[in-house]
Protein backbone atom coordinates (compact mmCIF):
# COMPACT_ATOMS: atom_id res chain seq x y z
CA UNK A 1 0.00 0.00 0.00
CA UNK A 2 1.63 3.31 -0.80
CA UNK A 3 -0.32 6.58 0.55
CA UNK A 4 0.84 10.06 -0.46
CA UNK A 5 0.54 12.51 2.26
CA UNK A 6 0.23 16.47 2.31
CA UNK A 7 0.34 19.04 4.28
CA UNK A 8 -0.25 22.68 4.11
CA UNK A 9 1.12 25.57 5.45
CA UNK A 10 -0.91 25.61 8.69
CA UNK A 11 0.12 22.26 9.29
CA UNK A 12 3.41 22.64 9.22
CA UNK A 13 3.51 26.54 10.58
CA UNK A 14 5.97 25.85 13.31
CA UNK A 15 8.41 23.10 15.39
CA UNK A 16 5.38 21.77 17.41
CA UNK A 17 2.77 21.38 14.53
CA UNK A 18 5.87 19.39 12.32
CA UNK A 19 6.62 17.45 15.30
CA UNK A 20 2.94 16.84 15.10
CA UNK A 21 3.20 15.92 11.45
CA UNK A 22 5.73 13.87 11.88
CA UNK A 23 3.64 11.86 14.30
CA UNK A 24 0.93 11.08 12.22
CA UNK A 25 3.25 10.00 9.29
CA UNK A 26 4.52 7.68 11.93
CA UNK A 27 1.02 6.36 12.46
CA UNK A 28 0.10 5.62 8.78
CA UNK A 29 0.77 2.36 7.68
CA UNK A 30 2.46 1.21 4.65
CA UNK A 31 4.50 2.72 2.42
CA UNK A 32 4.36 6.38 2.53
CA UNK A 33 5.30 9.73 0.33
CA UNK A 34 4.98 13.08 2.31
CA UNK A 35 4.47 16.46 0.65
CA UNK A 36 4.74 19.61 2.36
CA UNK A 37 4.31 23.53 1.87
CA UNK A 38 6.21 26.20 2.99
CA UNK A 39 5.94 27.20 6.38
CA UNK A 40 2.54 29.80 7.22
CA UNK A 41 3.09 33.34 5.48
CA UNK A 42 6.38 32.03 4.35
CA UNK A 43 5.96 32.09 0.86
CA UNK A 44 3.93 35.43 1.04
CA UNK A 45 6.91 36.99 2.40
CA UNK A 46 9.17 35.39 -0.20
CA UNK A 47 7.17 37.34 -2.79
CA UNK A 48 6.56 40.22 -0.98
CA UNK A 49 10.28 40.83 -0.22
CA UNK A 50 11.21 39.66 -4.19
CA UNK A 51 8.85 42.78 -5.53
CA UNK A 52 9.92 45.21 -3.15
CA UNK A 53 13.64 45.15 -3.65
CA UNK A 54 13.13 46.05 -7.33
CA UNK A 55 11.41 49.76 -6.19
CA UNK A 56 14.21 50.32 -2.99
CA UNK A 57 17.46 52.49 -4.22
CA UNK A 58 20.48 50.72 -4.85
CA UNK A 59 22.06 52.24 -1.61
CA UNK A 60 19.08 50.09 0.99
CA UNK A 61 19.01 46.79 -0.88
CA UNK A 62 21.60 45.23 0.87
CA UNK A 63 20.46 46.67 4.52
CA UNK A 64 16.52 45.35 3.50
CA UNK A 65 17.71 41.71 2.10
CA UNK A 66 19.66 41.02 4.75
CA UNK A 67 17.05 41.74 7.52
CA UNK A 68 14.64 39.52 5.56
CA UNK A 69 17.41 36.80 5.16
CA UNK A 70 18.38 36.96 9.46
CA UNK A 71 14.98 36.95 10.63
CA UNK A 72 13.87 33.79 7.86
CA UNK A 73 17.14 32.31 9.46
CA UNK A 74 16.27 32.82 13.27
CA UNK A 75 12.57 31.35 12.04
CA UNK A 76 14.12 28.62 10.62
CA UNK A 77 16.82 28.01 13.48
CA UNK A 78 13.52 28.20 16.07
CA UNK A 79 11.80 25.58 14.09
CA UNK A 80 14.28 23.45 14.07
CA UNK A 81 15.48 23.61 17.48
CA UNK A 82 11.92 22.37 18.22
CA UNK A 83 10.74 19.99 15.58
CA UNK A 84 14.38 17.90 15.38
CA UNK A 85 14.45 16.26 19.01
CA UNK A 86 17.75 14.41 17.90
CA UNK A 87 20.40 17.18 18.75
CA UNK A 88 23.31 15.69 16.79
CA UNK A 89 21.04 16.33 13.96
CA UNK A 90 20.51 19.79 14.75
CA UNK A 91 23.36 21.51 13.59
CA UNK A 92 23.66 19.49 9.68
CA UNK A 93 20.28 20.87 9.21
CA UNK A 94 20.46 24.24 10.57
CA UNK A 95 24.11 24.59 8.12
CA UNK A 96 21.58 23.47 5.08
CA UNK A 97 19.80 25.82 6.02
CA UNK A 98 21.44 28.88 6.01
CA UNK A 99 23.32 27.62 2.84
CA UNK A 100 19.84 27.99 1.35
CA UNK A 101 19.25 31.22 2.97
CA UNK A 102 22.72 32.17 1.59
CA UNK A 103 21.61 31.83 -1.98
CA UNK A 104 18.16 33.31 -1.47
CA UNK A 105 20.34 36.35 -0.38
CA UNK A 106 22.54 35.80 -3.33
CA UNK A 107 19.15 36.33 -5.46
CA UNK A 108 17.36 38.86 -3.90
CA UNK A 109 20.12 41.51 -4.00
CA UNK A 110 20.48 40.24 -7.91
CA UNK A 111 16.68 41.00 -8.38
CA UNK A 112 17.36 44.31 -6.29
CA UNK A 113 20.32 45.39 -8.48
CA UNK A 114 19.33 44.74 -11.74
CA UNK A 115 15.52 45.84 -11.25
CA UNK A 116 14.07 43.95 -12.61
CA UNK A 117 11.89 40.52 -11.40
CA UNK A 118 10.96 37.58 -14.02
CA UNK A 119 8.86 35.10 -13.54
CA UNK A 120 11.90 32.52 -13.76
CA UNK A 121 13.31 34.38 -10.84
CA UNK A 122 10.18 34.81 -9.04
CA UNK A 123 9.99 31.32 -9.16
CA UNK A 124 13.02 30.66 -7.90
CA UNK A 125 13.13 32.39 -4.84
CA UNK A 126 9.09 31.21 -3.82
CA UNK A 127 11.36 27.94 -3.98
CA UNK A 128 13.42 28.47 -0.71
CA UNK A 129 10.02 28.17 2.00
CA UNK A 130 9.68 24.51 0.53
CA UNK A 131 13.42 23.55 0.06
CA UNK A 132 13.74 25.01 4.07
CA UNK A 133 10.72 23.19 5.42
CA UNK A 134 11.56 19.92 3.80
CA UNK A 135 15.02 19.85 5.96
CA UNK A 136 13.01 20.05 9.14
CA UNK A 137 10.31 17.60 8.17
CA UNK A 138 12.47 14.84 7.06
CA UNK A 139 14.73 15.76 10.55
CA UNK A 140 11.79 15.66 12.64
CA UNK A 141 11.11 12.50 11.03
CA UNK A 142 14.13 10.96 11.54
CA UNK A 143 14.33 12.07 15.43
CA UNK A 144 11.18 9.72 16.35
CA UNK A 145 12.70 6.92 14.62
CA UNK A 146 11.15 7.21 11.23
CA UNK A 147 13.95 7.03 8.05
CA UNK A 148 13.51 9.67 5.89
CA UNK A 149 15.01 11.48 3.26
CA UNK A 150 14.69 15.60 1.77
CA UNK A 151 13.43 15.96 -1.76
CA UNK A 152 13.13 19.04 -3.68
CA UNK A 153 10.21 18.37 -6.31
CA UNK A 154 12.59 18.27 -8.97
CA UNK A 155 14.79 15.91 -7.49
CA UNK A 156 11.96 13.66 -7.01
CA UNK A 157 11.63 13.66 -10.85
CA UNK A 158 8.76 16.44 -11.06
CA UNK A 159 9.45 17.81 -14.98
CA UNK A 160 7.77 20.79 -16.07
CA UNK A 161 7.62 22.67 -18.89
CA UNK A 162 8.80 26.42 -18.29
CA UNK A 163 5.45 28.02 -17.75
CA UNK A 164 7.03 30.00 -15.25
CA UNK A 165 4.30 30.62 -12.54
CA UNK A 166 2.12 27.82 -13.83
CA UNK A 167 4.02 25.60 -14.87
CA UNK A 168 2.45 22.50 -16.55
CA UNK A 169 3.90 18.78 -15.79
CA UNK A 170 5.25 16.42 -18.59
CA UNK A 171 3.39 13.80 -17.35
CA UNK A 172 5.46 10.70 -19.55
CA UNK A 173 8.89 12.16 -18.22
CA UNK A 174 7.79 12.88 -15.03
CA UNK A 175 6.64 9.39 -14.06
CA UNK A 176 9.37 7.24 -15.27
CA UNK A 177 11.70 9.65 -13.33
CA UNK A 178 9.62 9.54 -10.30
CA UNK A 179 9.85 5.53 -10.06
CA UNK A 180 13.38 5.69 -10.84
CA UNK A 181 13.84 7.88 -7.72
CA UNK A 182 11.53 6.64 -5.15
CA UNK A 183 10.25 3.58 -5.78
CA UNK A 184 13.55 1.77 -4.52
CA UNK A 185 13.41 4.02 -1.40
CA UNK A 186 10.04 3.45 -0.52
CA UNK A 187 10.86 0.35 1.07
CA UNK A 188 12.80 1.64 4.16
CA UNK A 189 12.56 5.39 3.52
CA UNK A 190 9.84 7.90 3.98
CA UNK A 191 10.56 10.84 0.68
CA UNK A 192 9.86 14.47 2.08
CA UNK A 193 8.64 16.08 -1.39
CA UNK A 194 8.96 19.59 -1.18
CA UNK A 195 5.53 20.76 -2.70
CA UNK A 196 4.61 23.83 -5.26
CA UNK A 197 8.21 23.07 -6.87
CA UNK A 198 9.38 21.43 -10.10
CA UNK A 199 11.95 21.89 -12.77
CA UNK A 200 11.68 22.05 -16.36
CA UNK A 201 14.14 20.23 -18.47
CA UNK A 202 16.97 22.53 -18.42
CA UNK A 203 16.84 22.20 -14.76
CA UNK A 204 15.48 25.93 -14.08
CA UNK A 205 13.00 26.02 -10.95
CA UNK A 206 9.46 25.88 -11.85
CA UNK A 207 6.69 26.57 -9.92
CA UNK A 208 2.59 25.06 -10.53
CA UNK A 209 1.04 27.96 -9.02
CA UNK A 210 -0.45 29.19 -5.44
CA UNK A 211 -2.21 25.94 -4.27
CA UNK A 212 0.50 23.92 -6.19
CA UNK A 213 1.37 21.43 -3.21
CA UNK A 214 -2.16 19.65 -3.64
CA UNK A 215 -1.35 19.28 -7.37
CA UNK A 216 1.96 18.09 -6.33
CA UNK A 217 0.60 14.73 -4.08
CA UNK A 218 -1.88 13.92 -6.60
CA UNK A 219 0.74 13.93 -9.34
CA UNK A 220 2.99 11.81 -7.14
CA UNK A 221 -0.11 9.16 -6.26
CA UNK A 222 -0.57 9.17 -9.69
CA UNK A 223 3.20 8.58 -10.82
CA UNK A 224 3.78 5.94 -7.86
CA UNK A 225 0.10 4.78 -8.52
CA UNK A 226 -0.61 5.48 -4.71
CA UNK A 227 -3.78 3.40 -2.99
CA UNK A 228 -4.41 6.84 -1.47
CA UNK A 229 -3.81 10.59 -1.43
CA UNK A 230 -4.24 12.05 1.62
CA UNK A 231 -4.65 16.22 2.00
CA UNK A 232 -4.20 17.38 5.54
CA UNK A 233 -5.31 20.36 6.36
CA UNK A 234 -7.08 22.66 8.87
CA UNK A 235 -10.32 22.06 8.54
CA UNK A 236 -12.56 18.82 9.00
CA UNK A 237 -12.89 18.19 5.46
CA UNK A 238 -15.23 19.79 2.47
CA UNK A 239 -17.97 21.72 3.80
CA UNK A 240 -21.09 22.37 2.91
CA UNK A 241 -20.06 26.03 2.71
CA UNK A 242 -17.99 28.82 4.18
CA UNK A 243 -18.95 28.44 7.79
CA UNK A 244 -18.06 31.91 8.28
CA UNK A 245 -21.16 32.93 6.46
CA UNK A 246 -23.33 29.64 7.52
CA UNK A 247 -22.00 28.17 11.14
CA UNK A 248 -24.46 25.48 11.01
CA UNK A 249 -22.25 24.54 7.44
CA UNK A 250 -21.97 20.86 7.95
CA UNK A 251 -18.92 18.22 7.11
CA UNK A 252 -19.47 16.49 3.39
CA UNK A 253 -18.55 12.63 4.19
CA UNK A 254 -17.88 11.57 0.47
CA UNK A 255 -17.82 13.27 -2.93
CA UNK A 256 -17.44 12.93 -6.21
CA UNK A 257 -14.15 13.96 -8.57
CA UNK A 258 -16.72 16.56 -10.77
CA UNK A 259 -18.23 17.80 -7.49
CA UNK A 260 -15.12 18.74 -5.61
CA UNK A 261 -13.54 19.97 -8.76
CA UNK A 262 -16.11 22.38 -9.33
CA UNK A 263 -16.37 23.39 -5.45
CA UNK A 264 -12.64 24.03 -5.45
CA UNK A 265 -12.60 25.74 -9.04
CA UNK A 266 -15.56 28.16 -7.62
CA UNK A 267 -13.74 29.07 -4.93
CA UNK A 268 -13.66 26.82 -2.23
CA UNK A 269 -10.09 26.29 0.09
CA UNK A 270 -9.76 23.73 1.09
CA UNK A 271 -8.61 21.86 -2.00
CA UNK A 272 -6.66 23.39 -4.95
CA UNK A 273 -9.28 22.34 -8.42
CA UNK A 274 -6.13 20.80 -10.84
CA UNK A 275 -5.10 18.35 -7.92
CA UNK A 276 -8.20 16.19 -8.78
CA UNK A 277 -7.62 15.14 -11.96
CA UNK A 278 -4.02 13.48 -11.71
CA UNK A 279 -6.17 11.19 -8.80
CA UNK A 280 -9.31 10.88 -11.33
CA UNK A 281 -6.88 9.02 -14.30
CA UNK A 282 -5.93 6.81 -12.18
CA UNK A 283 -9.01 6.42 -9.76
CA UNK A 284 -7.18 7.17 -6.43
CA UNK A 285 -9.17 8.12 -3.63
CA UNK A 286 -8.64 11.64 -2.26
CA UNK A 287 -9.28 11.99 1.25
CA UNK A 288 -9.09 15.62 3.15
CA UNK A 289 -8.40 14.99 6.79
CA UNK A 290 -7.64 17.68 9.85
CA UNK A 291 -4.26 17.52 10.84
CA UNK A 292 -5.31 18.85 14.54
CA UNK A 293 -8.04 16.23 14.64
CA UNK A 294 -6.83 12.83 13.48
CA UNK A 295 -9.71 10.82 14.42
CA UNK A 296 -12.17 12.72 12.33
CA UNK A 297 -12.96 10.83 9.41
CA UNK A 298 -12.74 13.79 6.77
CA UNK A 299 -14.24 13.99 3.18
CA UNK A 300 -13.80 11.12 0.63
CA UNK A 301 -13.34 12.32 -2.83
CA UNK A 302 -14.12 9.26 -5.51
CA UNK A 303 -14.97 8.44 -8.59
CA UNK A 304 -19.07 7.47 -8.35
CA UNK A 305 -21.33 10.60 -7.70
CA UNK A 306 -23.01 10.17 -4.78
CA UNK A 307 -26.72 11.62 -4.00
CA UNK A 308 -27.76 12.46 -1.11
CA UNK A 309 -31.13 13.43 0.31
CA UNK A 310 -31.35 17.09 -0.59
CA UNK A 311 -30.24 17.71 -4.18
CA UNK A 312 -28.07 20.58 -3.82
CA UNK A 313 -24.76 19.45 -1.78
CA UNK A 314 -22.51 22.70 -1.61
CA UNK A 315 -22.29 26.17 -2.16
CA UNK A 316 -19.02 27.68 -3.57
CA UNK A 317 -17.88 31.43 -3.11
CA UNK A 318 -15.37 32.80 -5.44
CA UNK A 319 -14.53 36.64 -4.54
CA UNK A 320 -11.90 38.95 -5.92
CA UNK A 321 -13.16 38.64 -9.49
CA UNK A 322 -14.51 41.16 -12.03
CA UNK A 323 -17.03 41.28 -15.03
CA UNK A 324 -14.99 42.44 -18.13
CA UNK A 325 -17.97 42.85 -21.18
CA UNK A 326 -16.46 43.48 -24.54
CA UNK A 327 -18.82 45.20 -27.27
CA UNK A 328 -18.26 45.93 -30.96
CA UNK A 329 -20.41 45.54 -34.05
CA UNK A 330 -16.60 44.24 -35.96
CA UNK A 331 -17.14 41.05 -33.64
CA UNK A 332 -20.31 40.04 -35.39
CA UNK A 333 -17.86 39.82 -38.81
CA UNK A 334 -14.91 38.44 -37.43
CA UNK A 335 -14.93 34.70 -38.03
CA UNK A 336 -14.13 32.60 -34.20
CA UNK A 337 -14.06 35.78 -32.75
CA UNK A 338 -14.67 34.38 -29.50
CA UNK A 339 -12.00 31.37 -29.89
CA UNK A 340 -9.42 34.26 -30.91
CA UNK A 341 -10.47 36.36 -27.80
CA UNK A 342 -10.47 33.17 -25.60
CA UNK A 343 -7.26 32.19 -27.27
CA UNK A 344 -5.30 35.78 -26.93
CA UNK A 345 -5.88 35.53 -22.97
CA UNK A 346 -5.01 31.55 -22.56
CA UNK A 347 -1.73 32.84 -23.88
CA UNK A 348 -1.04 35.14 -21.09
CA UNK A 349 -2.03 31.98 -18.46
CA UNK A 350 -5.17 34.43 -17.69
CA UNK A 351 -7.82 31.54 -16.56
CA UNK A 352 -11.93 32.16 -17.78
CA UNK A 353 -14.05 31.78 -14.99
CA UNK A 354 -17.66 32.40 -16.09
CA UNK A 355 -18.76 33.43 -19.72
CA UNK A 356 -21.65 34.86 -21.18
CA UNK A 357 -23.13 36.52 -24.82
CA UNK A 358 -26.27 37.80 -25.10
CA UNK A 359 -25.35 38.52 -29.45
CA UNK A 360 -22.46 38.30 -31.54
CA UNK A 361 -21.49 41.39 -30.73
CA UNK A 362 -21.39 41.63 -26.94
CA UNK A 363 -19.64 38.87 -24.89
CA UNK A 364 -18.46 38.60 -20.94
CA UNK A 365 -16.65 36.90 -18.86
CA UNK A 366 -15.20 36.66 -15.55
CA UNK A 367 -11.52 36.28 -14.65
CA UNK A 368 -10.34 36.85 -11.26
CA UNK A 369 -9.13 40.75 -10.47
CA UNK A 370 -5.25 39.93 -10.27
CA UNK A 371 -5.86 39.29 -14.12
CA UNK A 372 -7.46 42.60 -15.01
CA UNK A 373 -4.97 44.28 -15.70
CA UNK A 374 -3.02 41.88 -17.67
CA UNK A 375 -6.37 40.92 -19.76
CA UNK A 376 -6.69 44.70 -21.46
CA UNK A 377 -3.34 45.08 -22.50
CA UNK A 378 -3.53 41.64 -24.08
CA UNK A 379 -6.95 42.30 -25.99
CA UNK A 380 -5.83 45.93 -26.55
CA UNK A 381 -2.51 44.76 -28.42
CA UNK A 382 -4.34 41.37 -30.27
CA UNK A 383 -8.19 43.72 -31.31
CA UNK A 384 -7.59 46.65 -32.87
CA UNK A 385 -10.98 49.44 -32.19
CA UNK A 386 -12.73 48.16 -35.49
CA UNK A 387 -13.45 44.92 -33.44
CA UNK A 388 -13.42 45.72 -30.13
CA UNK A 389 -15.37 48.96 -29.65
CA UNK A 390 -15.04 48.97 -26.15
CA UNK A 391 -13.89 46.96 -23.15
CA UNK A 392 -16.01 48.12 -19.77
CA UNK A 393 -15.55 46.37 -15.96
CA UNK A 394 -17.68 45.43 -13.53
CA UNK A 395 -16.25 45.35 -9.77
CA UNK A 396 -16.83 44.09 -6.44
CA UNK A 397 -18.41 40.80 -7.69
CA UNK A 398 -18.71 37.42 -6.52
CA UNK A 399 -19.49 34.08 -8.08
CA UNK A 400 -21.76 31.77 -6.36
CA UNK A 401 -21.91 28.05 -7.39
CA UNK A 402 -23.74 25.55 -6.50
CA UNK A 403 -22.64 21.95 -6.66
CA UNK A 404 -24.62 18.87 -6.26
CA UNK A 405 -25.04 15.14 -8.12
CA UNK A 406 -28.92 15.28 -7.36
CA UNK A 407 -29.41 18.58 -9.59
CA UNK A 408 -28.85 16.34 -12.69
CA UNK A 409 -32.18 15.13 -13.78
CA UNK A 410 -33.76 17.16 -11.46
CA UNK A 411 -36.19 19.16 -12.92
CA UNK A 412 -36.78 23.25 -12.06
CA UNK A 413 -33.81 23.22 -9.80
CA UNK A 414 -32.56 26.49 -11.73
CA UNK A 415 -35.90 28.34 -11.21
CA UNK A 416 -36.11 27.19 -7.29
CA UNK A 417 -32.67 28.15 -6.90
CA UNK A 418 -33.28 31.68 -8.72
CA UNK A 419 -36.28 32.70 -6.70
CA UNK A 420 -34.69 32.17 -3.72
CA UNK A 421 -31.79 34.64 -4.74
CA UNK A 422 -35.13 37.04 -6.06
CA UNK A 423 -36.73 36.21 -2.17
CA UNK A 424 -33.56 37.39 -0.46
CA UNK A 425 -33.91 40.72 -2.59
CA UNK A 426 -30.79 40.11 -4.31
CA UNK A 427 -30.37 40.79 -8.02
CA UNK A 428 -28.33 38.28 -10.35
CA UNK A 429 -25.81 39.52 -12.74
CA UNK A 430 -24.86 36.82 -14.70
CA UNK A 431 -25.39 33.12 -14.79
CA UNK A 432 -24.33 30.16 -16.48
CA UNK A 433 -24.59 25.91 -16.15
CA UNK A 434 -22.14 23.26 -16.90
CA UNK A 435 -23.52 20.65 -19.16
CA UNK A 436 -23.06 17.82 -16.73
CA UNK A 437 -25.56 19.93 -14.78
CA UNK A 438 -24.29 19.02 -11.92
CA UNK A 439 -23.48 23.02 -10.80
CA UNK A 440 -25.13 26.44 -11.44
CA UNK A 441 -22.99 29.37 -11.38
CA UNK A 442 -24.20 32.78 -11.35
CA UNK A 443 -22.76 36.31 -10.15
CA UNK A 444 -24.11 38.84 -7.46
CA UNK A 445 -22.87 41.94 -6.13
CA UNK A 446 -20.24 41.10 -3.11
CA UNK A 447 -21.86 43.05 -0.27
CA UNK A 448 -24.92 40.50 -1.48
CA UNK A 449 -22.68 37.26 -0.56
CA UNK A 450 -23.86 36.62 3.18
CA UNK A 451 -27.89 37.04 2.31
CA UNK A 452 -27.62 34.67 -0.77
CA UNK A 453 -25.69 31.96 0.53
CA UNK A 454 -27.31 31.62 3.79
CA UNK A 455 -30.79 31.49 1.49
CA UNK A 456 -29.76 28.72 -0.28
CA UNK A 457 -28.43 26.50 2.78
CA UNK A 458 -31.44 27.80 4.28
CA UNK A 459 -33.39 26.46 1.70
CA UNK A 460 -31.81 23.41 -0.09
CA UNK A 461 -28.86 22.26 2.10
CA UNK A 462 -29.86 22.67 5.93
Amino acid sequence: MVVVMKFGGSSVADGERILNVAKLVSAQKGKKVVVVSAMSGVTDSLIKIAKSVVDLPNSVVEREVDLFCRELAMRQRKTIMTAVTNKSARGKILSQSLELIDKLRVALLGVGYLEDLSPKSLDYIQSFGERLNILVMSGALNSIGVKSTPFTGSDAGLITDSCFGRARPIHQKSKKRVNEVLSPVLKDVVPVVAGFIGADEKGSITTLGRGGSDYTASLFGRYLEADEVQIWTDVDGILSTDPRLVPEAKLISEISYAEAMDLAYFGAKVIHSKMIEPAMVMNIPVRVLNTFKPTCKGTLIVRKQKKVDHVIKAVAVAKDVVIMNLEGVGMMETPNIAGQLFSALGEANINILMISGSSESNLSFVVSESDLSKSMQHLEEKFSKDILKSVSVIRDISIITIVGAGMHGTKGIAAKVFTTVAEAEVNIIMIAQGSSELNISFVVESKDIAAVVAAIHDKFIK
